[in-house]
């Protein structure tokens, strides 16, 4: 049976906001190809293919393959890595590595366009050339496997830029896989290739210590929707207390704004309490513990990894080891230095078992028709009900209403005429304690624009009724 906890801070969502869009990049998983790196001068799925059977490690590879010449290269581009998230190219020395196997390849190639191999662009910021060097991989047969393969490169500035392709030349003919791809400043580290094992899905980072036996992938096994999810495993026979997560990459918000944060996830196996229920957003990080993670970015989101306000935690429903899918959602308002936000699937120190997430959402709350309604965040709570005077009054073409809510409550606000007319309904919602303004755009229900005159405004919770009058001026 699947499950959905409304949280309780959730009922701002109802409250005359509704969510919008979603802002993750693939946020079901289900666009099926590699982060950070794209197609060259080739189809993905067709001669350039994220492979995951042949693999020097992890659970993917970077395949090509080419049955005769092209009229170009063919391979894999990835993003530029220089200074993305928490990349810092410096200068210096850089160590060039990856892994590479070869089947029935063209062998003793004759010049550059007939090899096959890493390619390494260094460029200042205006696209000037730095260094470009190449690691090619041994054609002396036309089946070698994997091997790693080294080279540097000497920079003398920092560069702007810093791009790998991963390539057959375009007499080059066969398959080739490549795996661990390296380009680490190599006295300080300053940056290294995101995705370079072929690791994560468009739109996600991962990070797990598998020489426990843990892991955290992309997978087809279980999916609450469509055909994959993010599965989360450590074994119980592990001591590890290295994390598990599976991260989203950063994107944009609207500081003061609030957003929807959610995911879908089913457990089998974990490790359980009668304690571990499951919570609302909190910061304690408890090592026991799974579920969903976020925190808000500060900054250049593409080429920062700055935060504010640390990491948020949503544990999940841990009293049975076996869960069936459950929703979990919760509200929060972006910080007032907010610019970005990324969510994970996490693991903390000793959670054991497997977890799916699937269907993660960001959306930001916005208006309903002509109505707006905030929250206003306050120290206390407020010790009545009460509905204030609104602003402006008399008015034109807008006004707002101010009302305050001491407990969780349905509450109603609607507009009269003077002839005693339902004009319009503004609020009809459960509300959250706390002081509120909803805005009035003059329409009726049917969102037409009413005439000059006297209106009444009605406030009604709790067997509790408040009223005021206001004049609209055209």
């Amino acid at each position: 049976m699947k499950r959905f906890y409304l949280l309780v801070v959730i009922v701002l969502l109802f409250a005359g906001l509704l969510p919008g869009e979603n802002l993750l990049v693939n946020p079901g998983f289900e666009e099926v190809e590699p982060a950070f790196w794209s197609p060259l001068n080739g189809t993905l799925g067709t001669d350039v293919i994220w492979e995951m059977t042949e693999v020097a490690s992890g659970i993917g590879s970077f395949k090509v393959t080419k049955s005769s010449a092209t009229s170009d290269v063919v391979g894999w581009v990835s993003v530029n890595n220089a200074n993305l998230y928490w990349n810092n190219a410096g200068s210096g020395t850089y160590a060039l590595s990856g892994y590479m196997k070869t089947v029935g390849v063209n062998t003793n190639p004759a010049n550059d366009d007939a090899r096959i191999g890493i390619v390494y662009e260094f460029k200042d910021e205006s696209g000037n050339e730095l260094a470009t060097e190449y690691v090619w991989v041994d054609q002396s047969a036309a089946d070698v496997d994997w091997a790693e393969y080294t080279g540097a490169a000497i920079l003398s500035a920092e560069p702007a830029s810093v791009v790998m392709k991963l390539i057959m030349g375009k007499d080059a003919t066969g398959t080739v896989y490549f795996d661990n791809i390296g380009c680490n400043t190599a006295d300080s580290w300053t940056m290294g290739p995101f995705n370079s094992g072929a690791e994560t899905i468009k739109g996600w980072l991962n990070w797990y210590a598998s020489d426990n036996g843990s892991y955290g992938i992309h997978t087809d096994a279980q999916a609450y929707t469509g055909s994959y999810s993010a599965e989360l495993y450590k074994p119980d026979t592990t001591s590890s207390t290295s994390e598990i997560v599976y991260y989203s990459i950063p994107v944009a918000v609207e500081a003061g704004a609030w957003y929807k944060i959610g995911v879908w996830v089913k457990t089998a196996g974990v490790n359980d309490s009668a304690a571990f229920e499951p919570t609302y957003i909190t910061k304690e990080r408890l090592d026991d513990r799974l579920g969903l993670c976020y925190f808000f970015h500060t900054g250049n989101i593409d080429e920062e990894w700055s935060l504010s306000g640390g990491d948020k935690y949503v544990y999940v429903d841990q009293t049975t080891p076996d869960k069936e899918w459950t929703h979990y959602v919760v509200a929060e308002q972006a910080p007032d230095d907010a610019t970005g936000i990324s969510v994970r699937a996490r693991f903390t120190s000793r959670p054991t078992g497997t977890a799916w997430f699937d269907d993660f959402s960001v959306q930001k709350m916005v208006v309903s028709g002509g109505t707006a309604i905030s929250p206003e965040l306050v120290n206390a709570v407020p010790e009545k009900f009460e509905l204030l005077s609104n602003y402006p009054n008399p008015f034109n073409p807008e006004t707002n209403i101010r009302f305050s809510v001491p407990e969780i409550s349905r509450v109603n606000i609607s507009i009269y005429n003077m002839l005693g007319q339902k004009v319009r309904t503004l609020v009809d919602n459960v509300m959250i304690p706390g002081y509120h303004t909803v805005t009035w755009d003059a329409c009726n229900d049917m969102g037409d624009p009413v005439a000059t005159g006297v209106y009444i405004y009605v406030m009604t919770s709790k067997d509790q009724r408040f009223t005021n009058k206001m004049m609209l001026i055209r």
